[in-house]
Parts: structure tokens; C-alpha cells; sequence
């Protein structure tokens, strides 16, 4: 199990990937959408008069709770599917190799 879990946590570095990519990405596209389906389609039964046995304690749960796991798992999605963002490697603390600033195109 160790293995698997420093193998997860490398992912997080800078020049780091999943295989695939592109799935995962696709993947990530479309839990988004059925999520946001998901709820819209909750608010148009509510509205059309379906009695949907949901309390007001739980919807708030629910309209706080999903939104921030939502944008977790996008950021770590987005992070691990990508080779150009992530933490920087070997223990350094300096941004990343390709920034605007390098290429000329930043102020400052």
C-alpha cells in the first residue's frame, strides 16, 4: 500500500503525469457536468412540484459540502494530469522552469 501512496504523491510534482491524460482530463469534464445536471435537475423537480424529501439542514449541507469536494477534486485532477503545474522537484522553492518572466513576456 506504501508504494502506491508515494507513487500517488510524486504525481504532484512538476514534469509529473498520469498516463492517459487526456482521459482523465475527459473524465474529470464529465463528472463536472453530471454533477451540475445532477443539481439543476433537483431544482427543476423541486419547482415543478416533486416532493422530494430533502430538508432544509440537509440541502445546506449539501450546497456547501459538494461544491468545495467538486473543486478539490478538479484541483487535483488538474495537478496530476498535467506535467506543466505541480510542486516544485527536488526541494526546490523557485517557480517553474517556463514562466512568463523567462520567456520575456512578464513585467516586473
Amino acid at each position: 500500500m506504501i508504494p502506491q501512496l508515494q507513487a500517488f504523491f510524486t504525481l504532484f510534482h512538476q514534469g509529473r503525469e498520469l498516463a492517459n491524460s487526456a482521459t482523465w482530463k475527459n473524465r474529470t469534464m464529465a463528472t463536472n457536468a453530471l454533477i451540475a445536471a445532477l443539481g439543476a435537475a433537483l431544482v427543476v423537480a423541486k419547482e415543478f412540484g416533486y416532493d422530494i424529501q430533502i430538508d432544509q439542514q440537509t440541502l445546506t449541507a449539501l450546497a456547501g459540502g459538494i461544491p468545495a469536494a467538486v473543486c478539490l477534486f478538479n484541483t487535483v485532477m488538474h495537478v496530476i494530469t498535467s506535467a506543466k503545474v505541480g510542486l516544485p522537484t527536488n526541494g526546490g522553492s523557485g517557480p517553474a522552469a517556463d514562466t512568463a518572466a523567462q520567456r520575456g513576456q512578464g513585467g516586473g
